[in-house]
């Protein structure tokens, strides 16, 4: 509906089928926020994930290029100038890697903790309302009917106004509901924005992040001068 951007609480008390059809146009708007950000905490998860496993295979690789001097290779014989230079690049790679745990690390606290709040706290907040606000709705209803099937006779009186008592006290529970679980969809609208560019900044800060230290290990130079070293090891050692 263009132009509605909140439930009118004023207008709670009173419970009208128009109410209740906006009501349900809110509930439908919060289903389909759920099934995107269902998504896209998928999408999301799956770069973390993978971002976990660059750090951990880079990591190896850096451990086993540390590890190529202690190896014996029956053909290979000793060759100072590749363990020397195998060294040199698990030394660069070793930094390349700190970059990608500092990037998981980033990944986990700026995207992924702030769309899991939003799902397990926001919208799981919403679910729950929604089961209260129907469980009282019906509390009323049954009340409502007691009420209506009541004998006019005076000596069901003391019945009457027990049953009235619970008309009134489901209404004021029903009602007090209806309020909470309002506010709480309105509020939904604002926080659905927050939550989906909350994440995305943190995404981008963190790749932003991790940038910044790869130029700052400065890799091209590295691997130039890794290379120049080993060729002139190798011109001398002939």
């Amino acid at each position: 509906m263009p132009g509605i951007d909140k439930l009118p609480l004023e207008e709670t008390l009173e419970d009208s089928p128009q109410t209740r059809s906006l009501l349900g146009v809110f509930e439908e708007d919060t289903a389909a926020t759920s099934s995107y950000f269902s998504q896209l905490f998928k999408a999301m998860q799956r770069i973390y994930d993978a971002q976990n496993e660059l750090s951990a295979a880079t990591h190896l690789t850096s451990r086993l290029l540390k590890d190529y001097e202690k190896q014996r290779f029956p053909l290979g014989g000793d060759d100072e100038v590749m363990s020397s230079t195998l060294q040199q690049f698990a030394k660069v790679i070793d930094e390349l890697s700190s970059c990608h745990a500092v990037l998981s690390t980033q990944l986990a606290d700026a995207m992924m903790f702030p769309i899991t709040q939003f799902q397990e706290r926001d919208l799981r907040e919403i679910v729950i309302l929604k089961e209260v606000f129907q469980i009282s709705s019906d509390d009323h209803d049954t009340a409502v009917n007691r009420y209506s099937r009541l004998s006019k006779r005076k000596e069901n009186e003391k019945v009457k106004n027990e049953v009235m008592e619970d008309v009134y006290t489901s209404r004021k529970k029903q009602h007090e509901t209806i309020m909470h679980y309002f506010a709480s969809l309105n509020m939904l609208q604002y926080k659905k924005k927050i939550a989906l560019l909350e994440p995305l900044l943190g995404y981008m800060q963190a790749q932003l992040s991790v940038s910044f230290c790869f130029w700052r290990i400065n890799i091209i130079s590295n691997i130039y001068r890794i290379l120049h070293i080993a060729l002139s090891r190798k011109t001398i050692s002939r």
